[in-house]
């Protein structure tokens, strides 16, 4: 099938040769978005420098939903770009990233990278080889950029004047936490330091800043790439206040899963509790100002209300591991 790579041993890319890099992209009843996200992966050029050899893994978490693959396989015979395509029939976000991976790994080996983008963003020419520039100077095992919208509708004046989704920055270079799977690439060999991957207990929201806060606790450097952008296409669906509250309520839910299998619970679930005894009477205090202030004010402080009360949720709610996936599932 032209759309499938050749698991061709890694070695004969190793040491001076081209970096291999696995790009893998999760997708969901997006077969346009994910054509678009191939297709500016497949114009990615190598440096001088950073000489590269590209694939894409994609992994479909439906599979009787045929139109992935065959997008797939349509932008891979239309660039001559290789790509991996699987399924996922688990439900979720954690599964699909973690087959993503496992088929990756096998891709790449220890030496190589991996990436990730999603299946509504699109990396602008120029992103791969700055990710690998940032990575070479400022020696990172990950590195990481920022996500700039692009709403598909014109969305209302409150949402640009209250900023939320206004882009993140910091100085190239800067050191991270954890970081995302909108916009990543990292060692390979990083895969061998966990003892489970994307943890399925997070069913919505938080297992890619899980993930990467654990190899950052590991010894690994994420490094912020400030100039290495992707572009989200963001649906009218998102740009409502009811999304917008929901959203990071969700947020708040994941903050002490992730902290107590950081620090454990009983400095976790104190902090976070502390945090909502901060954010609930500040996000009641915006909204009452907000009554003057205008929609923007009113609906930053229904999120952080709601932020407050999701770090509540979450203290009282269990956790569980997830475990890596493999390729022969």
């Amino acid at each position: 099938m032209a759309a499938e790579l050749d698991h061709a041993p890694n070695e004969r890319h190793a040491g001076t040769g081209p970096v291999r890099i696995a790009i893998s992209i999760s997708t969901l009843h997006r077969a346009e978005g994910l054509a678009r996200t191939l297709e500016s992966l497949a114009q990615q050029q190598p440096s001088a420098a950073d000489p590269f050899l590209l694939c894409a893994v994609v992994v479909n978490n439906d599979p009787q939903d045929p139109a992935p693959r065959q997008a797939a396989i349509a932008v891979a015979e239309r660039t001559g770009m290789a790509v991996a395509v699987h399924d996922e029939p688990q439900r979720g976000i954690a599964p699909p990233r973690n087959r993503g991976l496992a088929v990756a790994r096998e891709i790449v080996g220890d030496r190589g990278l991996i990436g990730f983008i999603d299946d509504d963003e699109i990396a602008p020419a120029g992103w791969l080889a700055e990710l690998l520039k940032v990575k070479r100077e400022h020696r990172a095992d990950i590195v990481t950029g920022p996500v700039e919208p692009r709403f598909e509708e014109a969305p209302p004046r409150w949402v640009a004047r209250g900023g939320f989704f206004a882009r993140q920055s910091f100085p190239t270079g800067t050191t991270r936490p954890w970081a995302f799977t909108n916009n990543i690439l990292f060692d390979a060999a990083l895969l061998s330091r966990l003892d489970r991957w994307f943890d399925d207990s997070f069913l919505r929201l938080g297992e890619d800043r899980h993930f990467f806060a654990r190899l950052a606790r590991s010894g690994a450097r994420i490094a912020w790439a400030n100039d290495a952008v992707v572009i989200e296409s963001i649906d009218p669906r998102r740009t409502t206040a009811a999304w917008l509250v929901s959203r990071l309520r969700t947020v708040g839910r994941c903050v002490p899963l992730i902290e107590r299998d950081l620090h454990g619970p009983l400095r976790a679930n104190l902090v976070c509790l502390c945090k909502a005894a901060v954010w609930i009477p500040l996000g009641g205090a915006t909204a009452i100002a907000g009554i003057l202030g205008g929609t923007a004010m009113r609906v930053r402080g229904r999120r952080w209300i709601a932020y407050g009360f999701g770090l509540v949720e979450g203290v009282c709610a269990p956790s569980r591991g997830g475990r890596p996936a493999r390729s022969d599932h």
